[in-house]
């Protein structure tokens, strides 16, 4: 971005009082994602054999969960949240240092994703969201993911086989990410570790939800910004999950890692599910299902006044 640092910390900080501050949450807004298959490999899968899955219609949220969203949770629940993350520290790179899920390098807007939070505070969240709407939230499972990241397509990436146009559709680790990290760390360049897509984003960190293009079924960021936890168990071992997606600091990539669930990092964050029923589910743009899914909460307003602002500084 070309924003000053400071300049831009203001005045995001200016912005920072909630027009909805009395809700006691936030509902994400959701996604109709419609029931189908997904052929895919699942967990480490050394034979590499695909395995189809069938999908039952679900919706997704259509960001990543935000700091605002989160900061609902920790002041409903005074939930005891991580005081140390995995962080980039100069020129050792990653480490373990001070911060918190509101407190961490580079934040700079309530609308990014959360991150620095661990998979146990995403699972408790998605409980407490559940028990407040009376709904049925979750982190997504493997196939799930999967399927609504692919919406449809067959193709490397959701927009097609050609990484170098990820720029318009993720915030991945591209010329803007490696002049920042040179900017910031040292003189540290990030192709030297990682390697860079030639093109820019315009993003050096994580962005505000929803700056790039959807995908086919509504979703943005779900290759890039930060790594999403999901619901699944790596290889049977649920001290371990899976996680999904790309983040700012890597290619784009889809593909999938796991993480301990005392993993505490800065890269990764996580999206929701609501389980919903077939009489429930979004078929007809003029149902009242499609109706109710498309209006727009004080949060959504919000949310798109921060990302205009952001795009201002594209």
């Amino acid at each position: 971005m070309t924003f000053p640092r400071i300049t831009l910390i203001l005045f995001l900080a200016s912005q920072s009082c909630f027009t909805f501050a009395s809700d006691k949450f936030i509902e994400p807004t959701m996604v109709n994602i419609p029931g189908g298959q997904v052929t895919m490999n699942t967990e480490s899968n050394a034979t590499k054999t695909p395995k189809t899955f069938d999908i039952k219609a679900f919706r997704m949220g259509k960001y990543e969960v935000t700091v605002a969203e989160f900061e609902k949770f920790v002041a409903a629940t005074n939930y005891p949240t991580p005081t140390k993350c995995q962080h980039m520290n100069s020129k050792k790179w990653f480490e373990e240092i001070p911060a918190t899920w509101e407190k961490r390098n580079h934040l700079v807007s309530q609308y990014e994703p959360v991150a620095c939070i661990g998979w146990d505070a995403a699972q408790s969240y998605v409980q407490w969201l559940s028990k407040e709407t009376g709904k049925h939230y979750r982190l997504p499972r493997d196939a799930e993911w999967e399927y609504a990241a692919r919406a449809g397509t067959t193709t490397t990436y959701y927009w097609g086989d050609d990484a170098a146009q990820a720029c318009t559709y993720a915030n991945i680790a591209d010329q803007a990410a490696e002049a920042a990290i040179k900017r910031d760390y040292d003189g540290l360049e990030s192709k030297d570790h990682v390697g860079v897509v030639p093109c820019n984003d315009k993003s050096g960190y994580a962005s505000v939800v929803g700056l790039y293009k959807p995908n086919a079924f509504g979703l943005y960021d779900m290759i890039g910004n930060i790594l999403e936890f999901t619901q699944d168990c790596y290889e049977g071992d649920c001290t371990k999950r899976l996680v999904r997606g790309g983040t700012w600091h890597w290619p784009p990539s889809a593909k999938f890692g796991a993480a301990p669930t005392d993993w505490i990092g800065s890269l990764e964050g996580f999206r929701i599910v609501e389980e919903i029923s077939d009489d429930h589910a979004c078929v007809q743009p003029e149902s009242k299902a499609c109706k109710k899914l498309s209006r727009k909460s004080k949060f959504d307003q919000a949310l798109a006044k921060a990302q205009k602002d952001a795009m201002k500084n594209f």
